[in-house]
């Protein structure tokens, strides 16, 4: 198989998967991929040296029990037959698993790279070469279209990326343009034994279920080159994600107004001008905020489309300030025409964002926390002063009945339990729900200000007024209600 050696080192050459100052360690876990990859980047190195020094890593899963131990012994015996130093270690996957609440795939995963990282750090490696392949890429490609991606997500697998955002060992697939079948063919010529996964035939497990049946229902039945199609769709996205990428890194630099705490690359804080920021298309707002959160050493994982979708739906639409948490891991703070973004909360910091106030009537409050005041002001219904406010008010302007209204109004925000009558609904509701219904993003929900009537709401500001105190034919006098802009600072 001397044409799967040239294309393996022509991948290493093209990637600059490694060179020959590198110290390589390869991940085994006695597969055939694995197997192969020893094999290849052994004999690459011993005709035309590609790295400086190789060593091995095993990591026993416990998952498989006589099997697991099994693939220990025959790794160590690879090891030997290849004259290889090997780093191997034990951790129950299952317990860990348990107690973190993960999947087993999820956390085997997790795991594993956090031993290769150790052990690469133990040798001195600043390269981790894995044993993934051609058909583990379209396998994973498919497997993130049906659960929902991103242009991110259909490029699949890299050749060749850090380990981690601000990691100085970089994790290489030196078979990833590799089909399976050509490895086994490989490992057949070259009488290499290698061990097989029973876990890989459960059907239980969705990816198990994509390799075993929806591939090859879909090569039989639908495009017999499938797997080829997806790998395609990959090279493609991540061409163009590149593109975006290179774009958004460019712009980010223009769009940063400041950054706090600055430690090996990780950031505490991150502020961007909105201004600039929204100007730009809106996947480059998306990428700009991932950037963001790479830099502030989040992990990307944690944050889903929808997390992104609703941050950038404030961003573009936000009337008030904004301060809140995503998901307990990044906090976000619009004030000023500033974006922050931070893994410290800004709340536990600053207080919250409105605390309950008494509004004098008639007169003008300060809001101090949202740097908004609230107007109020007696009226009598004459002169066409009713209808000229129609014409005029905007979502931050109310008129409403006075003789229905029971002093003293405060303003907050939304508190559990609160209910209120929307007007022109059917009867009382919950403000929670309310919101929902109006689809007020998530983010938004703890940041309206709410004017409140003995203890209950009766204006969720800039969205409805409570029914009961709407103006009708009786009515005779108003109370006018607004919500404007500091002088200090000028009207959105």
């Amino acid at each position: 198989m001397l044409q799967l050696q040239k294309q393996v080192t022509a991948v290493i050459k093209e990637y600059t998967l490694f060179r020959a100052t590198d110290t390589v360690l390869l991940g085994v876990s006695g597969g055939p991929d694995s197997v192969a990859l020893l094999s290849l980047i052994f004999d690459a190195n011993r005709v035309n040296p590609a790295c400086s020094d190789i060593f091995i890593a095993h990591l026993n899963h416990l998952i498989r029990n006589k099997e697991s131990e099994e693939d220990e012994r025959f790794v160590n015996n690879l090891a030997k037959k290849f004259k290889l130093s090997i780093i191997s270690e034990r951790r129950d996957i299952k317990e860990i698993a348990r107690e973190h609440k993960m999947s087993l795939e999820e956390a085997a995963r997790e795991e594993r790279y956090k031993f290769f990282e150790s052990a690469a750090k133990r040798v001195g490696a600043n390269v981790i070469a894995v044993g993934h392949n051609a058909d583990d890429n379209a396998e994973t490609i498919l497997h993130r279209i049906i659960r929902g991606t991103g242009i991110v997500g259909l490029g699949g697998m890299r050749p060749k990326r850090k380990l981690t955002p601000f990691s100085s060992i970089n994790l290489v697939r030196p078979l990833l343009f590799t089909w399976r079948k050509d490895i086994i063919a490989y490992l057949k010529e070259k009488n290499l034994s290698y061990r097989v996964d029973s876990t890989n035939f459960e059907t239980d497990q969705f990816r198990n279920r994509i390799r075993a049946e929806l591939i090859p229902h879909l090569e039989k039945n639908y495009n017999s080159k499938i797997k080829e199609s997806l790998v395609k769709l990959g090279e493609t996205a991540t061409q163009n994600c590149d593109f975006l990428e290179a774009q958004a890194k460019d712009l980010f630099e223009e769009i940063l107004l400041n950054i706090e705490g600055k430690t090996d690359g990780i950031l505490s804080e991150i502020v961007l001008d909105i201004h600039k920021l929204k100007e730009v298309p809106q996947i480059l707002q998306q990428i700009i905020i991932k950037e963001a959160v790479v830099r502030l050493n989040i992990p990307l994982k944690k944050l889903s489309y929808k997390n992104y979708k609703n941050i950038l739906r404030i961003l573009n639409y936000q009337k008030t300030s904004v301060n809140n948490v995503v998901k307990g891991y990044l906090n976000i703070k619009i004030e000023d025409d500033k974006l922050h973004l931070s893994k410290t909360k800004y709340y536990v910091e600053e207080g919250p964002i409105l605390k309950e106030t008494v509004i004098k009537i008639p007169g003008e409050t300060k809001l101090v926390e949202t740097k908004y005041i609230v107007k109020m002001d007696i009226r009598e219904i004459e002169n066409g002063f009713l209808e000229e406010f129609k014409r005029s008010r905007t979502k931050y302007d109310e008129a409403v009945d006075f003789d229905k209204i029971s002093v003293p109004l405060m303003i907050r925000t939304r508190r559990p339990g609160d209910k209120f009558w929307p007007l022109g609904s059917p009867g009382i509701q919950k403000v929670k729900d309310f919101f929902i219904n109006n689809k007020i993003p998530l983010l938004e929900r703890d940041t309206v200000p709410i004017v409140t009537m003995c203890g209950q709401p009766i204006w969720i500001v800039g969205f409805r007024i409570d029914d009961r105190i709407r103006i009708t034919k009786e009515t005779r006098r108003l109370l006018i209600m607004k919500l404007e802009k500091g002088s200090s600072l000028p009207m959105a």
